[in-house]
């Protein structure tokens, strides 16, 4: 995992396979570049919290922060839904248990078969982890639907607990470290589809 310094100072990093930045949500695979059929099915699962603050897994999550992570799983999914690159499948619709009591962050990637199970070819958790009120983070994981492979993961520090501060650090992940690179790439593909012909 490698680290970077992005906008206004912001760290963001991400996971780096077989030596390559992942650049797109499948810009680099264990069989090397491959073509894609866009848009994307994206399953967007609700955001969770992973609270480490202190007495914050005892006291649990607040109707504020449950509020919030409605707001930015809202946001996401309107977000990727506006691109032409991601068609936004229903993860609400599932009957599991691990979706409806926002454990898949600990589930060790059980969200790509159930994104299947879905009709969806990727799924995504996003996950605000908490070590205080002005020490947090924001991880974004996307994988295959199909194989379960770790695809793209994003992640930035944030600080303050606002509503603000949350919607700030979304709306960069998505544009530039998911959007921005994976619209070159499909820009990229179509160019060379058509000097193909």
């Amino acid at each position: 995992m490698r680290r970077f310094r992005g906008p206004h100072g912001r760290w963001f990093y991400a996971v780096v396979l077989g030596g390559a930045v992942i650049a797109g949500v499948s810009s680099v695979t264990r069989a090397g570049d491959v073509a894609l059929k866009y848009p994307i099915k994206l399953a967007v699962f609700d955001f969770e919290l992973d609270d480490f603050s202190a007495g914050g897994p005892i006291a649990g999550e607040s109707p504020i922060e449950t509020a919030r992570l409605h707001a930015v799983t809202l946001q996401a999914r309107r977000e990727l839904a506006d691109s032409p690159i991601f068609e936004i499948v229903d993860a609400g619709s599932s009957t599991d248990e691990r979706v409806k009591t926002h454990w898949l962050r600990k589930c060790n990637g059980c969200d790509a078969q159930i994104a299947q199970r879905l009709g969806a070819d990727m799924s995504l958790v996003g996950i605000f982890r908490k070590v205080s009120v002005m020490e947090q983070s924001l991880e974004i994981r996307i994988r295959d639907a199909k194989t379960g492979e770790l695809m793209k993961v994003v992640g930035t520090d944030l600080r303050g607990e606002t509503d603000d501060s949350w919607r700030r650090a979304l709306d960069w992940l998505i544009k530039d470290r998911i959007l921005a690179p994976e619209i070159a790439r499909r820009d990229g593909q179509k160019t060379s589809e058509g000097a193909a012909k």
